[in-house]
């Protein structure tokens, strides 16, 4: 009994000591091999990793960043009103609809209308009783009959009914009403375009006084955003410099265009002034009132050296970029940056033009790099 409990532990010890020591925990390689030189030697498998883009010069001085709302251009659009208190009657347009110069918006019944047409009335009346009488007094002066003065007289009343039937004409026509009989009239366009807005409705009475037009016509296609800029940038707004914006609502396109003009005051408020960025070509997704971001490029005389913002790094209290020196080797700059400008920033000290930078994931090679820009 005491022989086979032997034999059976003398073959488990042989079992396993066959099985041989549990493998060691591959080692990892550290993402660069730092050289004497203070340079970092990229790990082979990593290089791919990075993209580069050389340090180039500009002559852009500053991209200004305003924001604003899409606006019609100056001429494309216009405000219909009602010229007298009335009541409407009629609405002969929907929102939406393609408009003609002169054509009928709405029909309105006023007071003030039949008041003006009854006085149009009265006053052919009285001319041609005042040009009787001037004629009359004519043959009676040369008669010896009647005065001069009575003639004077009447010929002054002639004159004055002849005036006051021409204010009353022009009154009319300045609104827009046609001469005629009744208290209705028609409010009519003055210019073709399409119909953006109306606030009115059947049995509505409506005044000029009111605080929204009655209708509002414009052409779609001509459109401008009309953006704030801070005090500072006043100085450097013009008319003529490139702009692009971008709209919310049609997500990243990039619209590009030209200053249309700057406003050469500030709000003494909100201490920002005012310019308008307009489209080189239609987008036809835009409308009116949309919210935007605007960037407008200063160009100047000298030119500066620029990098794309994703090279600047901070590392501890120093501005930083990484620069190739040859393939799969990597030199720490500090770096003094000036403006930011779009997608680029402004380097004053550290670079040279051609020198090829980091632009991305720089930030894997070392825990005390962090993204600033």
């Amino acid at each position: 009994m005491q022989r086979s409990a032997i034999a059976c532990a003398f073959a488990l010890l042989l079992t396993s000591c066959g099985k041989g020591a549990p493998p060691s925990p591959a080692t990892v390689k550290p993402p660069y091999e730092a050289l004497e030189s203070g340079r970092l030697r990229i790990r082979e498998d990593l290089v791919a990793q990075f993209h580069f883009a050389p340090a180039r010069a500009s002559d852009i001085q500053a991209k200004l960043q305003g924001f604003g709302r899409v606006a019609f251009a100056p001429n494309a659009s216009y405000a219909v009103r009602v010229p007298f208190p009335a009541f409407v009657e009629r609405v002969h347009v929907a929102v939406g609809s393609d408009i003609q110069a002169g054509q009928a918006l709405a029909t309105l019944r006023s007071s003030e209308v039949a008041r003006l047409r009854s006085e149009l009335g009265r006053l052919s009346i009285a001319i041609s009783a005042e040009k009787d009488a001037v004629e009359r007094l004519e043959k009676l002066v040369n008669q010896g009959a009647a005065s001069s003065r009575d003639l004077v007289e009447a010929r002054a009343r002639y004159s004055t009914a002849k005036a006051e039937l021409q204010g009353t004409r022009l009154s009319l026509s300045a609104a827009g009403v046609a001469a005629g009989a009744g208290e209705t009239f028609e409010l009519k366009a003055t210019a073709e375009g399409q119909l953006l807005a109306r606030s009115v409705d059947p049995g509505e009475r409506v005044t000029p006084e009111d605080e929204e037009a009655a209708f509002l016509i414009g052409d779609g296609k001509k459109l401008v955003v009309r953006a704030a800029f801070p005090e500072r940038d006043a100085p450097l707004l013009a008319e003529g410099a490139p702009c692009a914006f971008t709209v919310p609502a049609l997500g990243a396109q990039r619209i590009e265009g030209k200053v249309m003009h700057a406003v050469r005051a500030v709000d003494r408020r909100t201490h920002t002034t005012e310019a308008a960025c307009a489209p080189n070509t239609d987008e036809p997704r835009l409308r009116a009132e949309m919210s935007a971001r605007v960037e407008v490029t200063v160009r100047g005389a000298e030119r500066t050296l620029v990098v794309p913002r994703g090279a600047v790094l901070l590392r501890r209290d120093d501005r930083v970029v990484l620069v190739q020196v040859e393939p799969g080797v990597l030199e720490r700059r500090v770096v003094e940056v000036g403006s930011n400008l779009g997608d680029d920033v402004q380097i004053l000290k550290g670079l040279h033009e051609g020198d090829d930078v980091v632009t991305t994931n720089a930030v894997l090679l070392d825990g005390e790099l962090d993204l600033i820009l």
